[in-house]
């Protein structure tokens, strides 16, 4: 973890994870936006990459809408807390999460 000063002065912070499995992934991400909504975390910039392939729904996509041979083939599965659609992630990418309060925002 680093406090580092962004735009403005403001405080934020920098997390460099290790590849994770796609659960845990998640599970993080949301842990972060919550501690960062409530006030007990700056806003984070977390970099990480996953310990398996897997793929990732967008926080509104529903599994069954999921190509058939995307289902059931071994490949994890996991929802995201944010939207967008599916997403494949693979062991040699970088994937990140911006967790800000949007009052106070550091760009705005």
């Amino acid at each position: 973890m680093e406090l580092v000063r962004g735009v403005r002065g403001s405080e934020f912070e920098i997390i460099v994870d290790p590849p994770g499995e796609p659960a845990a992934n998640m599970e993080r991400d949301e842990r972060l936006a919550q501690r960062v909504r409530e006030g007990l975390q700056p806003p984070t910039l977390r970099i990480y990459q996953w310990s398996r392939p897997c793929i990732s729904l967008g926080r509104g996509q529903l599994l069954e809408n999921l190509p058939e041979e995307l289902r059931g083939k071994g490949v994890p599965v996991v929802q995201r807390p944010t939207g967008g659609g599916a997403v494949l992630h693979l062991l040699d990418e970088w994937t990140y999460t911006l967790a800000m309060p949007l009052s106070g925002c550091l760009l705005g």
